[in-house]
């Protein structure tokens, strides 16, 4: 099983025309043959249900175990956003009381567990990228989540929900931990107070009173405030990036010595991508796109991920004007996928 789902990727890594998959394309393509790899029955409907009706609405699968609802998945064309799509899918799977639920373009899948508390993000406890992920360990998350074996045994919930209650923690402390700070520096008791004055002690021979402390906490206090709203970079309006970004989201290190793809666009490419809005520019230099604000990163689907904080094929979002000194005549903007595509024609 598992050779047999990191060929079905390779295969798909190597397809170029993957990108203009619709719908059914993508059903039949890929849908079909992984769930069949992973030991579903796809032409019994007893067992993979194709436009499951509940209510007056349609989910594209339902998979079935003794007649009962084990998941539902919900397929969309590869080019498609799937974060417009989730509210949706999880509201049926609520209704039905399915505890599964899988949301997919093809290249992205999105694992939930609908039954479960928290947003839909925190629902979502999983996300797999065929292009982006290492092949080995998207075969293995397939088994775990989505074999036919693992799910009618509930080792699949059970593996799900570890992973969600560790999601969960990490939400939860990520949340609390500026109150924790704020509630500390703001109403210091006297474990602070002490490691404060035995700190100054040790740098300056001197141990201050306790007032003496918590009169400097009081006067500094809105410079050691820390704001629990998340912050959103601002990129610049300028298409000029810095050498070296600030970064609030996780970008690619750049080795000095790294042999970039033949098909990355050139030194010098301005780049840009809108999104919810916002439009995100950026340049590349010495093989890399840099982001203004946001961070420096080997490929554009890695750039697209940092952005949106989903999976997403870089090269259908971002545009590029490319360098004077590639095409002098060059005033409009392409979409990259498009310049990659025209480049790669023999």
């Amino acid at each position: 099983m598992r050779e047999a789902i990191k060929a079905l990727i390779e295969e798909l890594r190597n397809t170029s025309q993957i990108y203009q998959f619709d719908e059914a394309t993508t059903k039949q393509a890929i849908i079909l043959r992984l769930l069949n790899i992973l030991g579903w029955n796809v032409f019994d409907i007893n067992e993979v249900k194709p436009e499951y009706s509940m209510a007056g609405k349609r989910v594209d699968y339902a998979l079935l175990v003794n007649s009962h609802i084990m998941a539902f998945i919900e397929v969309k064309k590869i080019s498609e956003d799937l974060e417009a799509h989730q509210k949706q899918l999880l509201n049926y799977s609520f209704q039905a009381g399915v505890k599964s639920s899988i949301l997919t373009n093809g290249l992205a899948w999105w694992f939930y567990l609908p039954l479960k508390e928290g947003s839909w993000d925190q629902r979502k406890f999983y996300a797999i990228d065929l292009i982006q992920q290492d092949i080995e360990d998207i075969a293995q998350k397939f088994i775990d989540f989505l074999s036919k074996e693992n799910i009618q045994s509930g080792h699949a919930i059970s593996t799900a929900e570890k992973i969600y209650k560790g999601r969960i923690r990490e939400i939860e402390i990520k949340k609390n931990m500026p109150r924790a700070w704020n509630k500390l520096v703001s109403e210091p008791d006297e474990l602070l107070i002490e490691l404060l004055g035995e700190t100054l002690e040790k740098l300056s021979g001197f141990k201050p009173d306790s007032e003496y402390i918590k009169e400097f906490l009081k006067k500094n206090l809105n410079r050691i405030i820390i704001s629990d709203s998340p912050q959103k970079p601002s990129p610049s309006p300028s298409s000029t990036v810095q050498s070296t970004p600030t970064s609030r989201r996780p970008g690619t290190v750049i080795q000095s010595k790294q042999v970039y793809p033949k098909d990355f666009p050139p030194d010098g490419t301005l780049c840009k991508f809108e999104y919810k809005g916002q439009v995100y520019e950026g340049i590349i230099k010495n093989g890399h796109l840099h982001v203004n604000g946001i961070g420096v990163f080997s490929s554009l689907s890695s750039a697209s991920v940092a952005v949106t904080n989903t999976s997403r094929n870089g090269w259908r979002d971002w545009e590029l004007k490319l360098p004077n000194n590639t095409n002098p005549n060059n005033t409009n903007w392409i979409l990259a996928d498009t310049w990659r595509k025209r480049r790669n024609i023999v």
